[in-house]
Order: structure tokens, then C-alpha cells, then sequence
């Protein structure tokens, strides 16, 4: 007999392969179109000069010396072009350039003080200076003891870099050097995401089945919100990248798991409270604005067993924030991430820097296109709810999910966990509705507002207490189904790459 059980599997399974082939064939192919433009271009160019050429009636001897060097000019031209590689966009490029300088020794930087030569630990100069390896989020400061000699970093919070190069630094040593970024890229990247990305996902998705399972009536509304989990969120999408908002989601979910179970099972085993503590501290390691839903899941646990909060929640939780600060201070020499520093007096973010023999300008001082914020606060809430960002015109299931919660609001015994569910999220998206005029960005070039991925295990556990009523009536099962259908498509559309605009943005593109 098939049980929910056997359905969830199924269909965590069918996901998992799914993501796992986009992972084998991931390939810098948003470089296409542009390469072919540049091709083009290429070959018009050099196609008028080679006309030109033969208009000038030169020797025969002259003209195969020219022709010949044409067309070593034109091979060279298009082999520029030529940028195939595994990573897709500045944003994992910075971690990836991390990654490299705490892997590979000829990529780190060094400097001499004092007559001795000591490594400068994190700095990305040598890393981003290698051609297709290239990034815009990065920053630059001095250290303390060399005033005037500034390093290039990661604009990205050095812990999860530095726990993502694990898996990178067996298969260098182990290969001694064979299996690198430089010589075995697919091979490398693709290993490390199936590692830091796909695994933690479908284990993450496990465990959500069991609270969808859980917190259900109906095998139509878990069987819904489970297909949802599996194909409807951004999750799926940015699997194939190296990014921080897949690992804060298993964290998230792990975090909840435990502190449902401690809640509502009466669960007592020492793992469950120091598991909640880790990841739920991990979470905010991995998305900073999660330190709400961390210290409310710290608070919750506590009215419900304090000793034990206090005895093994906050110590892990303790562990991961050490790690975090001390990271970060070998990196930046302070424990304030680098974030803190972009509109200080002497940004981190306002540089020169070099890269193949030219003196540059941090992108960052003159940024284009939507890095160049929504002008209007008011259009920016508009676009990043219901417009071409939208968390509700993108993933119009999330709709259900606050019905969902807005149900729980009137259970008695679901509803400290609506409200911590419904303050994280209100509070977190006016923290990011509020910011200044250059962080209004929608997260830059993607296919979704990304600064709240990391809500998708805490709503889609609520959107079966919707799926639950909908799944009563023939009328709202079409309309949840409508929503599904479209969260899907909006989840397929950015099929080659996550970093690009939704098909909403690009639909307005074409209306004006």
C-alpha cells in the first residue's frame, strides 16, 4: 500500500534528480547569446578587414604574411570570448574566490613585516585576478600594522566560505593538486554542490515533510504542500550556484524540526535542544536578519524547558557565533562583518584595485542598472510583493501560506508559533523594505526577491493549514492549483542560470 510517507519520498526523490542533472550540465551558459553576439561582431570586423586587405593588391608573399596574421588576430579575438566555466555570477564567484585562497597555495597573498613573510589570510587579489574568475563583491581596507597597503576580500561573511572549502580542500590534497579549480573546474564545482547544496536540500526537505506530515488534516493538502516544497520555491533553482540562502534554509528547517519536536512531542533528548542552538545560530551566519527567528525560537524554548535552553541551546548557539567572529576578525582583523563598513566614512566598498595590468574602479562607487536601487520606497514594496520581484506574483502560494497562518493566529495551540512565524517575517521585510536608495536592488541580477528565501520551510509548514481548507472545496483546489502552477513556472524559467531577471520583469520589459 502507498502511504503519504512513500508519496514524499517519491517525490523529494524525483526533485533531488532533477537538480542533480542541472548540477552535471551546469556551465556558464547565460554566456551564450553573448558570445554569439560577440562572435558575430568578431567576425564582421575581421571579415572588412580581410575585404580591405584584398582591395590593396599587395604581393602575394605580403598578403599571406597579413592574411596570415589576420587571422591568428581573429582566433585570439574569439577565443576571448570564451569563458566556459561552472560559476555563473559575482555573487558565487566571491565565495568561490575565497574558497581558492584558503585551498590553493599559489592563490594566496602574502606580505613581509618586518623581515618576516607571513600569508594575508582571505585577501582575494590573486584569486579574482584570474580571467572568468572575476567579481564585483569584494572590498578592500588596510590591516592595522600596514597603513596604506590595502587587500581585496570578499564582501561575503568568511564562515560559510571557509566551511564550503572543506569538501574542496580533501579533493586537493587527496588528488595532491590533480582535482583543482584551475585544471578540473566542472569537476570541482559540481562535486562541492552536490555536497553544500543538493544533500543538505533533500535532507532539509525530509524533515519538512515530517512537520507538513505533522501539522496536516488531509492527505490532499500535505500531498500539495509537499509538491510545492519539492518544485515551487527558488530553492530548486539556486542549486546550481554557490550561494548562502540554501544552506540558511536547511538551518531554518533543522532549527524548526527541533524546536517543534521540544514544543509540541515533549521531546527531551539533549540533541534536539543543542541541534535547535547550532543551526538556528548557523542560520544567521548564513542570513543575518535570522537572528530574529533565533532568538525567538531561543525564547520559546525557554518558557517551555529553560534549564535545558540555557544548558545546551545556548552554548551551541555560542559555538557557531565564536566561529563566526573569529573568522571574521582573521579576515578583516574586526569582528564587525564587512557589511557594517560599506557607508562608514572610509568605505570598504570605495577602492582601486588591479586586475590583467589595468587600474580599476569599485563597482560599487558608480553602480548600473537595478544595482542602482528603486528610487521610490513605495515602488520597491510594490515590485517585491506583487510586481516583477514579487514574493506574491513569483510564488503566488505563499498567499496560502500567511491564510495558513492567519489560522493559526485563532488556534490556541499553534499560535506562538503563527506569530513568531508572522513577527520574523513582517519585521524582516521592512528591514530590507527600509534600506537605503543602492541596497534597493531586488538582491541585483536574479530571478527573485532572495533575501527572503530562507522563509521557505517557516511558510511552507503554514500552507498546509490552508491546503488543508482548500482541499474541502472543488473551487479553491483549482485556485490553489492555479497558484501552484505558476510558482512552478516561475521557479522553471530561469532554466540555465538563477541569475537573471523573472519572467514578470522581463514581461514588463516588453509591454513598455
Amino acid at each position: 500500500m502507498l502511504t503519504r510517507q512513500h508519496i514524499y519520498t517519491l517525490l523529494i526523490v524525483v526533485s533531488a534528480g532533477l537538480m542533480l542533472g542541472r548540477i552535471i550540465a551546469v556551465n556558464r551558459t547565460d554566456m551564450l547569446e553573448y558570445q554569439k553576439f560577440r562572435f558575430g561582431e568578431v567576425n564582421k570586423l575581421f571579415n572588412e578587414r580581410e575585404k580591405q586587405l584584398q582591395e590593396e593588391n599587395l604581393p602575394e608573399e605580403e598578403f599571406e604574411e597579413k592574411s596570415a596574421d589576420l587571422k591568428q588576430r581573429r582566433q585570439k579575438a574569439l577565443d576571448n570570448e570564451r569563458r566556459e566555466l561552472p560559476v555563473f555570477s559575482a555573487n558565487d564567484r566571491s565565495r568561490w574566490n575565497t574558497i581558492r585562497v584558503l585551498v590553493e597555495p599559489d592563490k594566496r597573498v602574502e606580505r613581509t613585516i618586518n623581515g618576516r613573510t607571513e600569508t594575508v589570510w582571505y585577501a582575494i587579489d590573486k584569486a579574482q585576478n584570474v580571467r572568468g574568475w572575476d567579481t564585483i563583491d569584494m572590498v578592500k581596507h588596510d590591516l592595522p600594522d600596514q597603513p596604506g597597503v590595502g587587500y581585496l576580500y570578499s564582501s561575503k561573511p568568511p564562515l560559510l566560505p571557509t566551511v564550503m572549502a572543506i569538501p574542496y580542500a580533501l579533493m586537493y590534497r587527496i588528488s595532491e593538486g590533480k582535482l583543482s579549480l584551475e585544471k578540473e573546474p566542472f569537476i570541482v564545482v559540481r562535486v562541492t554542490l552536490i555536497l553544500c547544496n543538493l544533500l543538505p536540500l533533500v535532507l532539509g526537505w525530509f524533515l519538512l515533510s515530517r512537520l507538513i506530515d505533522r501539522f496536516g488534516a488531509t492527505d490532499w493538502g500535505r500531498v500539495f504542500a509537499m509538491i510545492f516544497v519539492c518544485f515551487g520555491t527558488f530553492l530548486s533553482t539556486f542549486v546550481i550556484t554557490l550561494n548562502n540562502h540554501l544552506p540558511g534554509v536547511v538551518c531554518v528547517t533543522i532549527a524548526l524540526y527541533c524546536a517543534v519536536r521540544i514544543v509540541y512531542d515533549q521531546e527531551t533528548r539533549w540533541r534536539y535542544y543543542a541541534a535547535a542552538g547550532f543551526f538556528g545560530a548557523f542560520a544567521v551566519a548564513c542570513d543575518l536578519p535570522a537572528l530574529l527567528f533565533c532568538a525567538l525560537i531561543g525564547f520559546w524554548l525557554i518558557s517551555h524547558q529553560w534549564k535545558r535552553t540555557l544548558l545546551l541551546f545556548a552554548p551551541a548557539a555560542l559555538v557557531v557565533a565564536g566561529a563566526f567572529f573569529a573568522t571574521n576578525y582573521t579576515a578583516h582583523k574586526t569582528f564587525l562583518p564587512a557589511y557594517a563598513k560599506k557607508y562608514a566614512e572610509n568605505s570598504w566598498y570605495l577602492y582601486e584595485y588591479e586586475r590583467g595590468g589595468r587600474v580599476l574602479q569599485s563597482y560599487w562607487g558608480n553602480p548600473s542598472g537595478i544595482d542602482k536601487g528603486e528610487e521610490k520606497t513605495t515602488d520597491y514594496v510594490f515590485h517585491s510583493t506583487i510586481g516583477h520581484h514579487g514574493l506574491f506574483s513569483l510564488t503566488p502560494v505563499w498567499i496560502l501560506s500567511f491564510i495558513g497562518l492567519a489560522c493559526w493566529l485563532f488556534d490556541r495551540k499553534y499560535r506562538s508559533l503563527s506569530a513568531i512565524i508572522l513577527l520574523t517575517s513582517v519585521v524582516v521585510f521592512g528591514f530590507y523594505m527600509l534600506q537605503p536608495l543602492h541596497e534597493r536592488n531586488y538582491g541585483g541580477n536574479t530571478s527573485a526577491l532572495r533575501w527572503m528565501f530562507w522563509f521557505a520551510p517557516l511558510w511552507s509548514v503554514a500552507l498546509v493549514a490552508a491546503a488543508d481548507r482548500f482541499s474541502r472545496n472543488g473551487f479553491f483546489r483549482a485556485v490553489a492549483l492555479l497558484c501552484l502552477v505558476v510558482s512552478v513556472m516561475s521557479v522553471a524559467y530561469p532554466i540555465w542560470t538563477p541569475w537573471t531577471m523573472p519572467w514578470t520583469y522581463n514581461l514588463l520589459e516588453y509591454l513598455r
